[in-house]
This record gives structure tokens, sequence and C-alpha cells, in this order.
């Protein structure tokens, strides 16, 4: 099956419940198309008013973008849409252009017509509104369909999505107090689309994953049997980020050695910016050895994009904690858990290992409480400077 995620209005498919469900379904060997269309900028328009045409955000160049798209889809292949808000009826509008036939379509909280909210949505949405789709011959392209909206929804009046429902002859969900089912209601995983994208799948495929589920997580318990510990290979790293940060929810506490030679643009350190962005708790200590480190262009554009990012971002002497922090190369993450990196004399990680013990969590509590101790909070290459001076520059 080919699930085909699109965004909405000013959107992005790497906001709300969108990178959550792509690593479950693709977890589940499915193929997952996700697509950033053209959107314009919701201050922009907002500073233009509404006689200002919108310059990215119309249905031309939405049904461009996705002729790039469709140019992949293969005869027979099943097809499951699934769209969030101004994805819904862009679905409807691309499946009569393309003349798609679908196995099936999600719709999250969908509309066709004028909202009549925040005038900034409808004047972006507005060359996508229709009502007059000819909706029997749609309907046969949709042989299963779901809409799916919440009570206290700020965009979308239930009549929109009621008429929605009924022109598609879709199968009506109705969920409370969960908004425009999106991140503004902390939606950042969505079980019941997942449960509902299962349903399109052949048994047999959702059974190899649940048995392989036990190898991928295997993991050695010790002591109590709620406290657990699992070792991965460094090479593995990369996957396992991948997941921690697209699900990180409250917040997290990371150390860098300077000593080692990382990308700053890896797709690890992306999705931590990403995940920061998302959360807005997001805190790295670079730990300082020697302070020719700060003058590496990784280092010095690690920190640069990492501010940018919205993370706090902290310098420490490494001498001052080295004696006293076991394992200086750790994380905390939502309190839930701790990764630690083990590294050799030439700082290259080893081992990566994670672990939700108690006793783990009270020394990583210590080691972070006295690293910040000794931190310096950086905004700038002038707070850069200013940490040299004190730290390498003067007599302690």
């Amino acid at each position: 099956m080919k699930f085909v995620l699109i965004h909405g209005a000013f959107g992005s498919p790497e906001e709300n419940w969108f990178p959550r469900l792509k690593q479950q379904l693709e977890a589940l060997g499915q193929t997952v198309v996700s697509i950033q269309f053209p959107v314009d900028s919701w201050d922009e328009v907002t500073a233009n008013g509404n006689s200002v045409p919108i310059a990215n955000q119309t249905l031309d160049k939405w049904l461009e973008a996705f002729k790039v798209v469709v140019k992949d889809f293969k005869k027979n292949e099943g097809l499951c849409f699934i769209g969030h808000s101004l994805g819904c009826v862009f679905i409807l509008h691309a499946v009569e252009k393309f003349k798609l036939k679908l196995d099936s379509a999600i719709f999250v909280s969908p509309f066709f017509s004028p909202l009549n909210k925040l005038w900034q949505f409808d004047h972006a949405n507005a060359s996508f509104y229709k009502t007059d789709f000819d909706f029997d011959k749609l309907e046969k392209k949709f042989p299963v369909s779901y809409v799916l909206y919440s009570d206290s929804d700020p965009y979308v009046s239930k009549s929109h999505a009621d008429l929605f429902a009924k022109a598609m002859n879709s199968s009506f969900i109705y969920l409370k107090k969960a908004g425009h089912l999106n991140s503004e209601v902390n939606l950042n995983e969505f079980p019941l689309v997942l449960e509902l994208c299962k349903t399109r799948l052949e048994l047999h495929t959702y059974q190899q994953f649940i048995a392989h589920r036990s190898e991928l997580f295997s993991v050695d318990y010790i002591d109590d049997q709620t406290e657990e510990v699992i070792y991965l290979n460094p090479n593995d790293v990369y996957g396992y980020g991948l997941f921690q940060f697209r699900n990180l929810t409250k917040n997290g506490f990371c150390t860098f050695l300077t000593m080692a030679d990382y990308d700053p643009e890896s797709v690890y350190m992306k999705e931590a910016r990403k995940a920061a962005k998302r959360i807005k708790k997001l805190i790295r200590v670079f730990l300082v050895q020697d302070p020719k480190d700060m003058s590496k262009p990784n280092i010095l554009k690690h920190i640069k994009l990492d501010i940018a990012a919205g993370i706090k971002v902290y310098l420490c002497k490494y001498q001052k904690i080295k004696d006293k922090v076991k394992e200086p190369d750790f994380g905390i993450w939502d309190g839930s858990y701790c990764c630690f990196v083990s590294c050799d004399k030439n700082f290259q990680p080893t081992e990566v290992r994670l672990s939700s013990r108690k006793k783990d969590f009270e020394e990583t509590a210590k080691w972070k409480k006295l690293i910040m101790k000794y931190s310096t909070r950086i905004r700038n290459k002038a707070d850069i400077e200013k940490f040299l001076s004190s730290n390498f520059r003067s007599k302690e």
C-alpha cells in the first residue's frame, strides 16, 4: 500500500502527527509519500492584507507540485490518501484532475467552502474552495473513506465536516475536545489514524511486523522488570535519533563533546532541531576541552544552527566536570529515559545505551546540575568570546 500525506494551509509534512505517522507506516513496510506544497508566510499574508493576491498557496501550484508524485503511481497500485484541513479538499481536486482511483482516504477536519473564522485562511484557501464536484463520480473513486472531526475545532465548524462526510458518503468519526486535530493540542501522534491505515493492510504484513518488533526492540531487563536498558550499535544511532526526536513531547537535555567531529547538518542533528522548534524545551551543553575547538567551522555552525532552531545552547569547560561526570556524553529525554554514548580515546562512539533505570536517572540528574553550574548561556559570537576569556585566558 502507498500512503500519501497531504498537509493543510500554511502547513508542512514535518508538522503535527504527519512525521510520526510516516515513521509508523514505514515500520510496517509501507511506502509513504509526504509532500511539501508551496505555502505563504502567515505573517506576510497578515501584513499584506486580503487585497494582495496569494503568491504560493494556490490550487494550480499545488496541482503542479503533485504532478511529480503522480508520475510514480503504478497501475492498480493501492493508494490511501490522508489529508488534514485544506489537504482534504485538495485530495478531491487531485483525484479529479489526475483521474485517480484510491483504495481509501482519511479526511481530518475537512471543508469545502469559506470558514469565516480568520480571514487569512479564507484568503489563502480561496482557489481551493469548491462545492460543485461531481460527487457521484468522486464517490466511486473512494470505495472507503473516513471523516475525523473534533467538537472543539476553533477553525472548522461541524457543519463543514458534516457536509463533507455526507457528500463523500464517508464514515464520520466524532472526537471530543481535540481542537483542529493538530499540534496546537499536542496531537503529535494520532493512533486513530494509524489504526484506520492498518485496516487497509493485508493481514500478513502486519503479522510480520509484530514478529519483527520482538527482535528489533529486544531488551535486557535488570533488577525491577519495569526498568530496562537497551544497547545499540553506534551505526544505529541515526535511526534511533529519528525515532527519539519525532516522539519527544516535553523536554530534552544533552551534552556535546567539542573534541569529537560530527556533521552539524546530519539527519540526527536536523531531527533534534525540528523537535526543538516543536517543544521549545531542549538544552544542549557543549563541553569544551580545548579553546581551539571553538574555532572549528563545524562547531560554530552547529551552535549557530541550534540557536536558530530554538535550542538553549550553553558552553562548559570540560576540565571542570570530567572527574565528576563518569559519562560526559549523555542525554535526558522527556524525563522517561537517559541516553549514554561511550567513546574511545579519540572520542569516537563505541556504544549507545538507553536506560529507564531509577539509579541512572538519579545519577544523570546530579551530572546535569553540576554541568549547568559551570555552564554559560550562548546567544551569539560575543558570548563565546566571553566564555573563552573567562575560562581559558585568565587565572582560575
